[in-house]
């Protein structure tokens, strides 16, 4: 770039131009009517620059409109673009879930088809089960009857032993109540010549493997020994009979003949005196 370039502008004047010349020329001096002319000119360049600055002025306004037009399509782009972006990937995932949802159907229509199939298993099933039924409902009733007929025939031998028993509690003044589950309490009578009323009582608990005797009313010394023979044995009749004949030792010696409840041997004692009589 030539140095001249980086002086500042100088204004010339035409028309010092002219008179410098014709000054230098040493000429006959002319009447050019400069002053008109002068104006015209100053106007004329006035317009110029008026036209210049405001080509300038329109030029930068429709620039700058085009940079803030510009830079509008490029964010619409790139919004246009983050869009088709965000609509393929939501294809992707339709895609995704298209084809996850016709393995699924796939499946369900396979279920479909077992359960059908169990279906008609099912029912064929459950039509062999009404007749069955329909069998064992008449089974039931015959059951019923014969339960009902056997239920009055238990009435009656019930009525029956009571009648027995209560007349067998009299003669032996022997009486067994269930005072707690699995836990009996036996009361003799009739032991004491001078009070026949006179109550001698144990209480037996059978709940365990190994029976125990809670509470006996006069106590026995003899009781544990007895108590240990019937967890041996299983003679509850017997232990009954012997706890009797303990009870009765301690009022008066056993009498000479034996009593009614003394023939009710169980298979222990019967066993026992089949030993004494060999």
């Amino acid at each position: 770039m030539p140095a001249t370039a980086y002086l500042p502008p100088q204004s010339i004047s035409l028309r010092e131009t002219l008179e410098n010349l014709n000054v230098a020329s040493q000429g006959p001096a002319l009447d050019l009517e400069w002053e008109p002319f002068h104006t015209h000119v100053e106007a004329f360049l006035n317009a110029i620059d008026q036209y210049t600055l405001a080509a300038k002025t329109e030029i930068a306004a429709r620039a700058t409109d085009h940079t803030a037009l510009v830079r509008d399509i490029q964010a619409e782009k790139k919004e246009t673009e983050r869009r088709i972006q965000v609509e393929r990937e939501r294809e992707t995932e339709m895609l995704a879930t298209l084809e996850a949802e016709r393995h699924t159907l796939a499946d369900l229509t396979s279920s479909l088809s077992r359960l059908q199939n169990s279906l008609s298993r099912v029912r064929e099933q459950s039509t062999s089960l009404d007749s069955e039924l329909g069998a064992v409902r008449k089974e039931a009733l015959a059951e019923r009857a014969t339960k009902e007929r056997q239920r009055a025939a238990l009435g009656e031998m019930h009525e029956m032993d009571s009648a027995e028993s209560a007349r067998m509690e009299a003669a032996l003044g022997w009486k067994i109540a269930g005072i707690q589950p699995n836990v009996l309490m036996m009361t003799f009578t009739l032991l004491d010549p001078s009070d026949p009323d006179r109550e001698f009582q144990f209480v037996i608990d059978v709940s365990q493997q190994d029976y125990t005797v809670p509470n006996c009313a006069p106590p026995l010394p003899e009781l544990p020994e007895l108590l240990q023979q019937l967890n041996v044995d299983r003679d509850f009749l017997g232990f009954s009979k012997k706890v009797r004949k303990a009870f009765r030792a301690l009022v008066t010696p056993p009498p000479a003949q034996p009593s009614k409840f003394d023939d009710l041997a169980g298979p222990g004692t019967r066993a026992a005196a089949v030993e004494e009589a060999a």
